[in-house]
């Protein structure tokens, strides 16, 4: 058995054409391992038999069909094969290969027409049928939503969890301290939705959220700006939306567009006017954007 020592997604579906039968329970772990293959360095040999609903001795048997000794091997091949995904510093993408400019209205003019070509591939990657389905938890007011987001992309959880509740009650923000998240986390179930919002680095406390949510059969979803990231094995949905703006740091426009599109689409999908009248009463209640005090 030759040794593999990278494997890309192309080598991949090559090696599996070359086997004339595949198992009804091999064709579901090669199905899931294309959905999920650029993920797939995050994922342990029990990850991948629990997700694809599969035993970890069909795991084995397929393995060694296209040339693998066992699991270690295949993932250090994918491992090696994804290396390009390796989290880089953005100190370090952004000087890779030039230097400084100081022309400010060129600097100005390269930003914009990088954010117009990002907006443009968040309009042409936008998944409909996955969007739907988000709309779908979101306007289903059974359901109770939860969002959270490590470190910078706490902005687009903040700004999804203050906007949402316009249109619907039982929003909750997640916190990250681990003193005061279990018990936000104390009753989980299968009618709860997850909101993960993550760009650029990974977070071990929100990957501890998504899993503890999937074991309680809540729906998992997944807005992020990398394809290979640990929180995917838990999703039921992910959307990998364009950051790349060629600047010292990956942009979250599209992240907040997307908040702001998905918020768009639920209203339109409620019935009524969701929360707006109740919300401006409460406002008007408290005075809380008069221009001056009022003694009540």
């Amino acid at each position: 058995m030759a040794h593999i020592n990278r494997l890309d997604k192309s080598a991949y579906q090559t090696l599996v054409a070359s086997i004339t039968v595949l198992t009804e329970s091999e064709q579901n772990m090669h199905h899931y391992i294309l959905k999920h293959f650029d993920e797939l360095p995050y994922h342990g040999i029990v990850d991948l038999a629990n997700n694809a609903q599969v035993s970890k001795a069909t795991i084995g048997r397929f393995l060694n069909k296209i040339g693998f000794t066992g699991y270690s091997a295949f993932k250090a091949a994918l491992t090696n094969s994804l290396a390009e995904n390796k989290m880089t510093a953005p100190i370090e993408v952004y000087h890779s290969g030039k230097e400084k400019q100081q022309n400010t209205p060129k600097l100005i003019s390269t930003f914009t027409d990088n954010i117009n070509h990002i907006i443009q591939q968040f309009n042409d990657s936008l998944d409909q049928n996955n969007l739907n389905e988000l709309i779908n938890l979101i306007a289903d007011n059974n359901k109770r939503i939860f969002t959270v987001g490590p470190s910078s992309s706490a902005a687009m959880a903040v700004h999804f969890s203050t906007l949402i509740k316009y249109i619907r009650s039982q929003v909750n923000l997640l916190s990250v301290d681990t003193g005061d998240l279990p018990k936000q986390l104390i009753d989980i179930n299968k009618n709860d939705v997850l909101v993960i919002f993550s760009y650029y680095r990974f977070n071990n406390v929100v990957i501890d959220i998504a899993r503890w949510f999937k074991d309680h059969n809540a729906k998992v979803v997944v807005i992020t700006n990398s394809h290979s990231n640990p929180y995917g094995k838990y999703s039921d949905l992910k959307f990998v939306l364009p950051s790349d703006a060629q600047a010292i740091f990956h942009s979250r426009m599209t992240g907040f567009m997307f908040v702001e599109l998905i918020l768009h689409l639920a209203y339109e999908k409620i019935d009524g006017e969701g929360n707006f009248e109740k919300l401006e009463q409460l406002f008007q209640f408290f005075g809380t954007f008069s221009a001056n005090s009022t003694t009540k």
